[in-house]
């Protein structure tokens, strides 16, 4: 009886009391409404300004930016942004174009950025999204921002098969796939087929780049007060580095790099083809 009551005051507390002021403000909002993983989101917390309805929705929004975890994804983007910088130079001394691949990509952020960085063409970037928001959104941004050689396209590219028959379809193939925050999403025997796919895809020496929590200590709040778009019940699968050393050695890549960020929850892999 005691547990009971228990479990429901939990529940009352987040599904109710907690979700109804997550609302009140911008990031929030977005969480428990529209998606946790949704693009926009993302660009929020990328940009760090407080914002929501009046003096609370502010306060709470700012309460969220500050949370590990928060700054842990702003630190992921950065980290595989470091990665991607390394590979662009690496290119240039070989007089070779940074073709970057970016599955699930919401808006883009971090190969945004980098166009920027690199006004002289030496990356091109493909972003691909189930999502049409978020290819609007990155379509948005990449006009409003005038940045050239970066595209984005509408496609459910990470079901099996899709990627090889892209790579095959194309005449523009990737050197780099970025997949940050995907395999997050799918069981084990899922991502393995996906790891083998991509590695399918590359061209010889082709790097492939992701992330992939190995904690968070915003679970139980993502759980019981946020959904995905689809409203289902948010759900990551959390791996250690062992796992994804083990599956990549196994599907064929080799220099692989894993190293995990200062708030010990994102595991930061690369590996080359």
């Amino acid at each position: 009886m005691i547990k009971r009551v228990s479990v429901y005051l939990e529940n009352f507390f987040y599904k109710v009391l907690l979700k109804n002021l997550l609302k009140t403000s911008k990031l929030g909002y977005g969480l428990v409404v529209t998606g946790a993983e949704s693009g926009t989101n993302f660009e929020h917390i990328y940009n760090n300004r407080p914002q929501g309805s009046f003096i609370i929705g502010r306060y709470v929004d700012k309460a969220l930016l500050n949370l590990p975890a928060v700054h842990a994804t702003r630190g992921r983007k950065e980290d595989i942004k470091g990665i991607l910088w390394n590979e662009i130079g690496n290119n240039r001394i070989r007089n070779r174009k940074t073709k970057v691949l970016d599955l699930a990509s919401g808006g883009g952020r971090y190969l945004r950025e980098l166009v920027q960085e690199h006004r002289n063409s030496e990356i091109e970037s493909i972003c691909i999204d189930k999502d049409g928001t978020c290819i609007q959104l990155g379509e948005e941004l990449v006009k409003k921002e005038d940045l050239k050689n970066i595209r984005f396209l509408k496609g459910d590219i990470f079901r099996l098969n899709h990627l090889k028959t892209f790579a095959r379809r194309s005449t523009w193939i990737p050197n780099v796939v970025v997949a940050s925050g995907l395999f997050i999403y799918f069981s084990n025997q899922t991502v393995e087929k996906m790891i083998t796919e991509i590695y399918e895809a590359l061209p010889s020496e082709g790097l492939l780049i992701f992330s992939s929590y190995e904690h968070l200590n915003t679970r139980k709040l993502m759980r019981k007060a946020m959904a995905t778009s689809s409203g289902e019940e948010w759900t990551l699968y959390y791996r250690k580095p062992e796992y994804w050393r083990s599956l990549l050695h196994c599907s064929g890549f080799k220099e692989i790099f894993i190293t995990r960020d200062q708030w010990q929850m994102n595991n930061i892999i690369s590996a080359r083809k």
